[in-house]
């Protein structure tokens, strides 16, 4: 029997009746644990209604190397943050391997997110690149969050700073394919960090009274403004699908 079973069972027994002095004898545990393991397991239950949706759902191994690295229970409530990191920051954590970056993957995706799984580029050299565009845009997004920037004027330095990467790209001699490849992950990395973003406004905004919101129209409506400015400069006038 593993330490969750253990637990489940100690649960079991006291709410079945049992003694604590009985569950300690039974586990080899004192008394004051077998208190403990019953009134964790019992506080999770009487709580889990008052959780964040991303805490209800991740496994207790996931939840604690979050709370350890972001230093609070914060983060569960903004689940946007860790979409907008990458897959490569998650397994630099200490306890967090593959499976828990596909359980949290799949947890975010479950919650309505986009998640980028495919952000790795065969040549190297474009590699760096992509991360350094990476990181660059991420620090304007957290700019642009900051400074409440409108999308007119965020959206279009977004598409200069791209570019101004595939230019220095061309500069060092990488071919035409291999920058236009860069550009595309480049937009699509922030336009996902623009749709999560979005998402987290229309779910502030919706009225719990309406019909449930249509998380698949909000990403298509965020997806189709990003993609409008980014050529235009503009807001679109028209958001009817």
């Amino acid at each position: 029997m593993d330490m969750k079973e253990r637990d489940e069972e100690i649960w079991k027994m006291r709410r079945e009746g049992a003694r604590f002095s009985q569950i300690a004898a039974r586990f080899n545990i004192s008394l004051e644990r077998a208190r403990k393991i019953y009134q964790q397991k019992q506080d999770r239950i009487d709580n889990f209604d008052k959780w964040p949706p991303l805490k209800r759902i991740l496994p207790v191994r996931i939840r604690n190397v979050l709370v350890k690295v972001f230093g609070s229970e914060e983060i569960f409530n903004h689940p946007e943050k860790l979409v907008s990191l990458s897959q490569e920051v998650f397994l630099t954590w200490k306890n967090f391997g593959r499976k828990s970056l596909n359980d949290l993957m799949n947890a975010l995706e479950s919650l309505g997110y986009t998640v980028n799984r495919d952000m790795k580029i065969a040549d190297m050299r474009s590699q760096s690149y992509f991360q350094i565009g990476r990181t660059i845009l991420r620090k304007y997004f957290d700019y642009y969050r900051e400074k409440t920037l409108d999308d007119t004027e965020y959206i279009p330095v977004v598409r200069l700073i791209i570019e101004g990467i595939t230019k220095e790209m061309r500069s060092s001699g990488i071919g035409k394919q291999a920058c236009d490849e860069i550009a595309q992950k480049l937009k699509a990395f922030n336009r996902e960090m623009y749709q999560n973003i979005w998402i987290e406004h229309a779910k502030e905004d919706h009225d719990p009274d309406e019909e449930p919101l249509d998380l698949g129209k909000e990403y298509e409506s965020a997806k189709y403004t990003f993609d409008y400015i980014y050529r235009h400069g503009e807001h679109p006038r028209n958001l009817d699908f």
